[in-house]
């Protein structure tokens, strides 16, 4: 099968929306299919790998981080797609290049599948100069819309899925969680010591890890909060926020006046490899997004072995098996900070957590994910 894949956001971006479609898109390689990704410019990059087309883009700057935003408007992308033959169109985002895709599949009646990657109304924040509760409503009607109007939703998780249809979304829903690469994250690069002596930890320092955009939705504060409170509670615990994003001077700050900026790491972006290096070098996952379908970052530091402490929330629960690799908890400080202590203080639980992350973390692997979206796609074109 040939594969048109659209995303709003791709590489050099490194969110977790942009690691599935990679991860999707190699999985299918491997089974034998050709994937053609369409995606926007970004400023001074240029792809290595073959395949991708890119759309013109603005960059603009929110709160000190920069972005691009595709510009399909009047583009000619739909003779490249109609030279290409596609069999199957795959949208990762129901505006912009969502919007092309459907339009394509229109157009040029090829099916079309759309991923709930991310719980769209909680990003309302981004939408300036109107209340937050129009613009939800607003996100809502375009989401559920655009969902009906396709062939099949993927959903990450069963949570998301019950979610999309209290919406009024009509269009059948598969859940599909996404996978990733196991053994990239599970396999020993042997650098632990080496990534702790550049951050300057000690050797018997228990390190938090978090890793994501530094952005308002991804409840950073909370975690700064309740570091502060464990910080209090133990003097050989350092916790390090890797990302960049809006937030950073923020909770740079709020370390400094919790008087705990000598214990807050913050690495800025980094690649694919060091990201490995540093869960690798770290021994618990702690997470407090609510925005998330599923929460691929949870996985990778799974995969590494680090025990999860998240806030309960929906994707997030279809990962973390609680009280077996990791805790679920409240969007409390103390209850969190107390979860984070139990494992901070048992060094058998956090074994026995750690093992247990490992193990469970091999239900996400590509392959599996990867089949079931080829049955999917072979349905559709069946029928």
């Amino acid at each position: 099968m040939r594969i048109g894949m659209f995303i709003n956001y791709y590489t050099p971006s490194k969110g977790g929306m942009e690691t599935s479609v990679i991860n999707l898109s190699k999985g299918l390689e491997e089974k034998g299919h050709e994937v053609f990704i369409f995606a926007p410019k970004y400023p001074n990059y240029k792809d290595k790998e073959k395949n991708i087309f890119r759309y013109k883009s603005i960059r603009f700057n929110y709160g000190g981080y920069f972005y691009v935003i595709p510009v399909p408007f009047g583009s000619e992308m739909k003779e490249t797609v109609k030279e290409l033959k596609l069999d199957v169109l795959h949208s990762h985002q129901p505006y912009s290049l969502g919007s092309e895709a459907m339009k394509f599949s229109k157009e040029l009646d090829i099916p079309l599948v759309f991923t709930y990657h991310i719980k769209y109304e909680d990003y309302s924040h981004y939408i300036p100069l109107i209340p937050d509760s129009i613009s939800k409503k607003y996100i809502r009607k375009v989401t559920v819309g655009y969902s009906n109007k396709c062939d099949v939703v993927i959903s990450p998780s069963t949570a998301i899925k019950k979610l999309l249809e209290d919406h009024g979304i009509k269009t059948l829903i598969k859940i599909i969680p996404s996978g990733i690469n196991i053994d990239n994250f599970a396999n020993d690069t042997g650098k632990r010591e080496e990534i702790r002596e550049k951050y300057q930890i000690k050797q018997d320092e228990i390190v938090l890890i978090t890793a994501c955009r530094l952005t308002k939705e991804k409840n950073l504060k909370f975690l700064v909060n309740s570091f502060a409170r464990i910080a209090q509670k133990e003097n050989n615990v350092k916790f390090m926020i890797v990302g960049d994003g809006a937030v950073k001077k923020g909770l740079e700050k709020m370390a400094e006046e919790f008087g705990i900026k000598d214990r807050v790491i913050f690495t800025g972006l980094v690649d694919r490899t060091s990201i490995v290096d540093l869960y690798q070098a770290s021994d618990i996952f702690i997470f407090a997004s609510k925005t998330e379908t599923q929460g691929l970052v949870a996985v990778e530091a799974m995969a590494a072995g680090n025990p999860v402490v998240a806030v309960r929330a929906s994707g997030i629960e279809d990962i973390v098996k609680d009280k077996e690799d990791g805790f679920l908890t409240s969007e409390s400080g103390k209850e969190f900070a107390r979860n984070v202590l139990k494992i901070v203080r048992d060094d058998d639980l956090r074994s026995k957590m750690s093992a247990n992350a490992k193990a469970n973390s091999r239900k996400f692997e590509i392959s599996p994910w990867t089949k079931r979206v080829v049955e999917l796609y072979g349905n559709l074109l069946k029928d």
